[in-house]
């Protein structure tokens, strides 16, 4: 009651909104992304408005993105991190290296390859999925790019298990890939996902379910899939698989204030290279001035760009956010 009081006193908040328009914004809020905080309601108020006070600063300065209020808005950085990346994820930024075998590096010019490439715009891509706080990045972004071979290889688009995956696979894109090369993988519609945490339970280890799967309603049959672990540090390569190839699961930094509140444009900042989040390269466009990677995400449409968000193509080894440290996608056996 005291953190209340004392915060209803300051009458007009850091940022220029006062209390009412503060409380005006974080009901709709709530409203729109179906949060109810109970007895945490106003120091979530008070989180609320220190976002929005980080966001109106952040988009004054004329970056080549904008933030946006977006579902983590209630949290503070490090929530956000507990909550997304804490005790429940199973990704791991250690794979391990491929091997002359299976490890892919394009040797042409990027010249050679299309000066843009959009899997959502020709329908390789299914809608944008969430994975709520269960930590299951690695599985969205693997059956995001079994999704798009198979799309290519058979002509149907079909939503993928990705709790198959976390049920009775291992962790990383690459591990998933694996499993599937073994086992196949069922729909979603036959293997829904359930591994969901409460609404706001910081490090949640979802429930652990056993492994139900039923081969006869595979829609990757075994032994038909392969992967390539592709070279890290090449931007020619990542663009060349995506054209040539179709959808890519990299893996890239989404711990930051940038990501967390992401709203729309090319970041091309605000991030670190530390990879803790697997999402998927659905697209590239060379020919605008600020040249990106289109990448879905795997936290709802109410996050970004309709849940995608545009990481910019520079020159550096690693990539903006680390994109270009772990790609790796599935391919015909």
């Amino acid at each position: 009651m005291l953190f209340c009081l004392s915060y209803l006193l300051l009458g007009v908040l850091a940022g220029g909104y006062t209390v009412a328009e503060v409380k005006e914004k974080f009901d709709a809020y709530k409203k729109r992304f179906g949060h109810d905080f109970g007895d945490d309601d106003d120091y979530r108020m008070a989180v609320f408005d220190d976002n929005l006070r980080y966001i109106d600063i952040e988009n004054a300065k004329g970056l080549s993105y904008t933030l946006k209020i977006g579902p983590f808005a209630h949290l503070t950085n490090a929530e956000f991190k507990e909550t997304m990346f804490g005790k429940s994820s199973r990704f791991s930024s250690q794979r391990p290296l491929g091997t002359a075998a299976n490890m892919e590096e394009f040797s042409g010019s990027t010249e050679e390859l299309p000066k843009s490439v959009n899997y959502v715009a020709k329908g390789w891509v299914t809608g944008v999925k969430d994975q709520t706080n269960c930590g299951s990045c690695w599985a969205f972004s693997a059956t995001g790019a079994l999704e798009g071979l198979h799309k290519n290889v058979s002509g149907e688009l079909v939503s993928l298990s990705e709790e198959e995956l976390i049920d009775c696979s291992r962790d990383w894109q690459l591990e998933s890939f694996r499993y599937v090369e073994d086992h196949g993988l069922g729909a979603e519609k036959d293997y829904p996902y359930t591994s969901i945490c409460p609404n706001f339970s910081p490090g949640c280890i979802p429930p652990t379910f056993p492994c139900t799967r039923n081969a006869k309603k595979d829609v990757i049959k075994s032994h038909s899939i392969s992967h390539i672990n592709m070279k890290p540090k090449s931007k020619s390569s990542l663009l060349a698989a995506v054209a040539r190839i179709g959808p890519v699961s990299v893996a890239l930094d989404g711990m930051s204030e940038a990501f967390q509140h992401y709203g729309k444009g090319v970041l091309d900042s605000g991030c670190s290279l530390a990879t803790n989040h697997g999402v998927l390269a659905v697209g590239y466009d060379m020919g605008t001035d600020k040249p990106y990677y289109l990448v879905k995400n795997s936290w709802g449409t109410g996050w970004g760009e309709k849940g995608y968000i545009k990481i910019a193509i520079d020159d550096s080894a690693e990539g903006v956010c680390g994109i270009l440290l772990d790609p790796s996608y599935p391919i015909p056996a």
